[in-house]
């Protein structure tokens, strides 16, 4: 199956020119301006399973980016949000773009923030248009976070803490910090699990069971939330995937519906045109 693609290798495969201030930054949270990315990018970057949990804040410029299934256009001032798991593409950016990118490792995500934090950070919109002074008070803090965690001698519990700052910050910008309902809970719940289990676990019986509820009640709860059943949300991360290993390898379609568990590569293909708009062929063929 695909390999996660951390940060180095991200900058060896699309970036291009003198980069060596970008690599070998060894920390599970990582911060760039996004001056020094943009001017770089070897754009269109195909699809491809970033390692980290993602927050792009842009004061200046846009860019076009895929999240899942879906293509965000981001225009600043914005907060772009990717929780790992995603398989994330940029087609378009503007090269003089200007803010920041945060890259945070899961394991840190688990270790800053309490289980129901993290819910509602999975639970906010990944695109948040932000107002002029909304804009100007995330953008300090991540200065802060950036000069602390580039100093010569960081202070781990500020960088922390500026961290939680900035995350907190957006959460309650989206209007994400209510409490979630039960039912809001277990399909959010439910979706991490997916992207975390679906390589091995594609029945929603297993689902059920770790969410210890009924699988018709599951399906209700995420219907009510995301207005998809439980099964469009597997199968878009599955075709999410498909796309990842249409574009990395060489496997043919079939080969790559087999290897997803499809049985029948006709039906793989019909769900595949039915989530991106093209067949799995035209797709590595665009993609490429």
């Amino acid at each position: 199956m695909e390999k996660q693609v951390n940060a180095d290798e991200f900058v060896d495969r699309f970036m291009s020119g003198s980069l060596d201030h970008l690599k070998h930054i060894h920390s599970p949270v990582k911060v760039f301006r996004l001056s020094e990315i943009a001017p770089h990018l070897d754009i269109p970057i195909p699809p491809i399973f970033f390692g980290y949990n993602l927050v792009v804040h842009l004061t200046k410029g846009y860019f076009k980016h895929q999240i899942g299934p879906e293509v965000y256009t981001v225009q600043a001032p914005a907060v772009l949000i990717s929780n790992y798991g995603n398989i994330s593409a940029i087609s378009s950016v503007d090269k003089l773009a200007q803010g920041h990118c945060v890259l945070i490792n899961d394991n840190a995500m688990t270790a800053l923030f309490r289980e129901h934090e993290i819910l509602n950070i999975f639970s906010v919109s990944p695109l948040l248009n932000l107002s002029v002074n909304e804009n100007l008070d995330l953008e300090a803090l991540l200065r802060q976070l950036f000069n602390e965690i580039r100093s010569k001698n960081p202070y781990r519990e500020l960088s922390d803490s500026l961290l939680k700052s900035i995350l907190l910050k957006v959460i309650k910008l989206s209007d994400a910090n209510k409490k979630l309902t039960r039912r809001q809970e277990i399909a959010v719940r439910f979706k991490q699990l997916v992207y975390k289990n679906f390589k091995e676990q594609k029945h929603l019986s297993f689902y059920a069971d770790r969410l210890a509820v009924s699988s018709n009640y599951l399906n209700r709860c995420v219907s009510s939330v995301f207005k998809k059943s439980s099964k469009d949300i597997i199968l878009e991360v599955l075709i999410m995937h498909a796309q990842l290993l249409l574009v990395e390898s060489t496997k043919s379609v079939a080969d790559i519906a087999y290897e997803l568990d499809f049985t029948d590569p006709s039906y793989f293909s019909r769900i595949f045109k039915k989530i991106t708009g093209m067949s799995p062929t035209l797709y590595r063929e665009t993609a490429s």
